[in-house]
């Protein structure tokens, strides 16, 4: 009965209701996309930075963070990379030789990072592979050893697919060694800073020049479960004491607390825009409490509990915000859902200078399904708050004077 009477007294004032009601859809909708967003550039980012360029863990010579040099070499270091692709939670080991070095064209030089790799090891644990966007991937053998380069440092060194540059570095003796490769491939990545600064050659040709040809000096690690990463870190920690071992949160402390921040606090900024629109649904509900004084009063004369009457108002709330609420998640989930297979490109707007920040210009909001009834209990919580002072105006009513309101 109390709920028949709600849905009544909601409809007495079709136009108000309905006002609220898309109150109500406009802010949820509002607050799952810009909640999308975040999390879509957050997740977009943690791809490109983790995935594409520092992997789940790493290990290095406990000097070489500090001096990226050739000769901090992990000792048996291919030994090691193998011992650790056993580890039942990894998915991909990739030994490599890195270390800080000058590239120089014609027109210019600067300072790079040289990674020698081997091919195919990296595009299982980077996809480097994949990211060439012009030119090959080492598969066009040539009377130079083959380079990698970023889009963006090819721009500042004003070469192409096919062009010469010329790599310094030091050897394992920390003797100076130059030597040229030809340009195989050009590759992108979101991050500008990363473009311009690294660049990949294969291990076995940077190996030889260094000579050292079984020198490693930094493993790359991808796990088949990138939850797992503190774990498997610890035990290779306990393994190989005389390494550091490093996952992503070490390498990236800014991403990693972007991260655990929006986990915890992602529901509180949808939340906070809700509580808003419950302030006006206050309002409403109020508003029309008021309006029906006289009624109310008839109501508790003639036997109707004031905990029933205080029902009846949370009832006509609550039902608003279901209706509203539910409209809202449906559309949102159906927005979110066509942004994240088109992508919303922020470029016209000066997104492409995001990429200096390692983030990217298009954008593919994303939300968990888990999130959607997170926001269902946050909406009817807060419905449920917002009918608690216009009940207790209604039943604080005396009978004997509410009837005699005209």
């Amino acid at each position: 009965m109390l709920v028949k009477i709600s849905w009544r007294n909601i409809w007495r004032n079709s136009a108000r209701s309905l006002v609220i009601i898309i109150a109500i859809v406009l802010g949820v909708l509002g607050g799952n996309f810009s909640a999308a967003i975040r999390l879509g550039v957050e997740r977009q980012n943690f791809k490109e930075t983790v995935e594409h360029q520092v992997s789940h863990i790493q290990l290095h010579h406990p000097e070489f963070i500090a001096n990226p040099e050739a000769h901090y070499r992990i000792e048996d270091g291919l030994k090691v990379a193998g011992e650790i692709s056993q580890h039942p939670e990894v998915a991909v080991v990739s030994p490599r030789i890195v270390f800080d070095g000058m590239a120089a064209s014609a027109n210019m030089n600067t300072g790079v990072r040289i990674k020698g790799v081997d091919p195919e090891l990296e595009t299982a644990t980077t996809d480097l592979g994949n990211l060439v966007s012009s030119g090959s991937y080492f598969s066009e053998p040539g009377r130079l050893p083959s380079v990698i380069t970023g889009k963006e440092l090819a721009d500042e060194l004003n070469v192409e697919v096919g062009s010469r540059i010329v790599l310094t570095f030091q050897d394992v003796a920390g003797e100076m060694v130059s030597a040229s490769f030809r340009i195989e491939g050009l590759y992108e990545v979101t991050s500008t800073a990363f473009e311009k600064r690294n660049l990949f050659v294969r291990s076995d040709d940077l190996n030889e020049l260094i000579g050292d040809q079984e020198a490693v000096t930094e493993i790359a690690v991808v796990l088949h479960d990138v939850d797992t990463y503190r774990k498997v870190s610890g035990e290779l920690q306990n393994t190989y004491p005389d390494i550091s071992v490093r996952h992503w949160a070490d390498m990236q402390p800014s991403l990693y607390y972007s991260l655990e921040f929006l986990n915890q606090n992602l529901i509180w900024i949808v939340g906070l825009i809700i509580l808003g629109v419950s302030f006006g649904l206050l309002n409403t509900i109020l508003m029309s409490v008021l309006e029906r004084v006289r009624e109310l009063g008839i109501l508790m004369a003639i036997g109707m509990k004031k905990a029933k009457v205080f029902g009846m108002i949370v009832f006509e709330t609550t039902i608003l915000a279901i209706i509203g609420g539910t409209a809202g998640l449906v559309l949102s989930w159906g927005m979110i859902r066509y942004l994240n297979n088109r992508g919303v490109d922020i470029a016209a707007f000066g997104g492409e200078g995001m990429g200096d920040f390692g983030y990217a210009s298009v954008i593919y909001p994303e939300l968990d399904t888990a999130f959607y009834f997170q926001v269902a209990l946050v909406i009817v919580a807060f419905a449920i708050l917002a009918a608690c002072y216009p009940a207790w105006k209604a039943i604080r009513l005396v009978p004997a004077e509410a009837v005699r309101e005209e």
